[in-house]
């Protein structure tokens, strides 16, 4: 069986996915129509202009259709992610059935969030459509489509090396917004600036707009990090911060938290916290902040169970023999 994941890497997930299943021996190869931030790695680049103008089209096309008559030739299964194709839906997906491939799409949240099931009538087509929690699960638009697997996203183990940190007398908070207003940001500002001026003992390192490896640095150096206080779950950030043995501060969806939990039969090493409560949260972590390195400890454990690239590339595999049509 060969593997094509295509056409974004985001946020390195695909890209974890990919490298996964060859570490258990399926070839699989990840193409990108471009490199962009937070979206770096790939094994093929075609380079394609700005694909959200129309002016790119003359230019991007002809690429994209070369491409596509490679990919019909090379792989068995097209695993698509963010809901885009290789080349237009339209003409992707009729080849793809023709030839009689596997059709996976992967959803990374606004590509399904708010949209309706008229926008996504797209997922007719595959055989199988993966969502990363169940959260997006509950809350995706229902169609004539495949019920939806939850795979937990991926992450390479090899790249994040576990860094304790034993809290001294102050707590060092870290905090790494992609978008501000997303993550509930401003409160976190208030819920720390309201600690110091109580006198508690903590600093926040507010880590915006710095390359990856100096960023990857200070989410070492942090004692705890909060992730996100309004979606209801954990992303990358906050997965790339447990493997390096952090405690986490998250907003959780209690139904999605319960499924998950069943699910893979263990208990989310998360602290939860919202807007409304993030102060009292964190004042209770700097009472208790002898305990956390082993939260933390228990973090990494969580991520290498369930979040390693290696263990969701094998519930990937299964999804891929279960979509690839019987051969006549």
């Amino acid at each position: 069986m060969k593997v094509l994941h295509s056409p974004i890497n985001v946020a390195g997930g695909p890209g974890a996915i990919s490298a996964g299943l060859r570490e258990i021996g399926v070839e699989s190869m990840l193409l990108v129509f471009n490199e962009r931030p937070f979206q770096r790695g790939f094994d093929v680049n075609l380079e394609l202009r700005d694909t959200s103008k129309p002016s790119s089209i003359p230019y991007n096309l002809p690429r994209q259709l070369r491409a596509l008559n490679w990919a019909v030739r090379n792989f068995d299964v097209f695993h698509f992610h963010a809901g885009l194709t290789l080349a237009p839906r339209r003409i992707t997906l009729p080849l793809l059935k023709a030839r009689r491939k596997g059709i996976v799409f992967q959803s990374w949240g606004s590509d399904l969030r708010n949209r309706s099931a008229s926008e996504v009538s797209y997922l007719r087509d595959a055989g199988a459509v993966i969502v990363g929690s169940y959260l997006t699960r509950r809350l995706a638009p229902r169609g004539r489509w495949p019920e939806y697997d939850v795979v937990p996203p991926a992450l390479v183990l090899d790249d994040w090396e576990p860094s304790p940190t034993e809290p001294g007398e102050t707590l060092r908070i870290a905090h790494a917004p992609s978008k501000r207003a997303v993550k509930g940001t401003e409160a976190v500002l208030a819920a720390v600036e309201s600690l110091r001026a109580k006198g508690a003992p903590v600093e926040l390192d507010l880590i915006e707009g710095v390359p990856n490896a100096e960023a990857r640095l200070r989410y070492a150096a942090a004692d705890v990090v909060v992730d996100q206080l309004r979606i209801g779950w954990y992303g990358m950030f906050a997965i790339e911060s447990m493997a390096l043995a952090k405690p986490v501060v998250v907003h959780l969806d209690a139904e999605a938290a319960a499924e998950t939990e069943e699910a893979f039969g263990l208990e989310l090493p998360l602290v939860r916290a919202d807007e409304g409560n993030l102060e009292d949260v964190l004042a209770g972590l700097v009472e208790t902040r002898a305990e956390l390195p082993e939260l933390g400890r228990r973090s990494r454990d969580y991520v290498e169970r369930v979040h390693a690239d290696t263990a969701v590339a094998q519930r990937v595999l299964e999804i891929y023999e279960r979509v690839m049509p019987i051969s006549s």
